[in-house]
Formats: C-alpha cells, sequence, structure tokens
C-alpha cells in the first residue's frame, strides 16, 4: 500500500512539472512553425513564420536576415523541443534571480492548429533548464551558426554585465 501511495505521489509531482500539462505530437505536424526568442534581452530570435534570424549586437542593436529552414532542420528542432518538453518549462515567475545576466527565452509556436506561447529564464538552475539550456546549444551550434546568413551579421559590440 505505500508503494502504491509513493508511486501516485510521484506521479502527481512529476505531472505538477509540466506547467501547461500539454505535450507535443511524436511526428511534427504540417503546420509547425514558431518564433523563438532568446538571450540576456531575449533580442535574438529565430523566427520560421517570416523565415528571418535577429542577432543582438547589444550596443548597436539588433541586425535581421533572410533564414530559411529545411524541412530536415525543422524536423530537427521539433523533435529538440519535443525531447526537452518545451511545454512544460518553468514559465517566468517574477522572483529574484538567482544569477545575473541570465538568458530570456520567448516562444510563440503553432503545432497542430493549436497556438501556445510560453515564457521562461535561466535565472536559476533546474533540471529542466539545464536541458533546454543544452538544447538551445545544439540548435545553436548545429543549425544556426553555420549558416551563411548567420555568418554575414556583424559581431556584437560591448557585453551585459
Amino acid at each position: 500500500m505505500e508503494k502504491l501511495l509513493f508511486l501516485l505521489f510521484l506521479l502527481f509531482v512529476l505531472g505538477a512539472c509540466n506547467s501547461t500539462g500539454e505535450v507535443l505530437p511524436d511526428e511534427k505536424p504540417d503546420d509547425f512553425a514558431f518564433s523563438l526568442k532568446y538571450g540576456v534581452t531575449a533580442a535574438n530570435e529565430l523566427n520560421t513564420y517570416n523565415n528571418t534570424y535577429t542577432k543582438d549586437l547589444v550596443e548597436d542593436g539588433t541586425a535581421t536576415t533572410e533564414m530559411i529552414l529545411s524541412n530536415e532542420e525543422m524536423n530537427f528542432i521539433y523533435e529538440k523541443f519535443r525531447s526537452a518538453d518545451v511545454l512544460g518549462l518553468p514559465e517566468e515567475n517574477g522572483e529574484s534571480p538567482c544569477m545575473e545576466p541570465y538568458n530570456r527565452y520567448e516562444l510563440s509556436m503553432t503545432v497542430d492548429d493549436e497556438d501556445y506561447t510560453v515564457k521562461w529564464d535561466t535565472s536559476c538552475e533546474t533540471i529542466a533548464l539545464n536541458n533546454w539550456k543544452d538544447t538551445m546549444n545544439v540548435i545553436n551550434r548545429e543549425i544556426i551558426f553555420p549558416k551563411d546568413e548567420y555568418q554575414s551579421l556583424p559581431e556584437p559590440t560591448g557585453g551585459y554585465d
């Protein structure tokens, strides 16, 4: 009986970790599109609705270029979003940050005729947020940074304290 109660409690706790209760379908829907803003001021943006990428240049504002992702790249990103449980990441709560500066994220996404908007930050570490940071690093390293369009953008000047 104790094991059953513990299992039920564990399922409740794990279920409560997903703030929306939503999960992405196993297969990428045809209408999958997103705008992902990220960075210290969330000024970087990968936007598949408009096929653009905006880079934060810190002191010099931003620079935007056309960036069209292939179906293979969209599948890769969708799977990364799904495996990171992007809809279940802890949302911003307005509490004092554990560290500064930290990255902010704003995701607007269409999946199966449903629109989702999620905002979160990495001001305090959690396992889910650390997994997301790894996911974002892979997306940057494997898809965004190697593209000629990204390479043609100016380098940022200055930095964030």
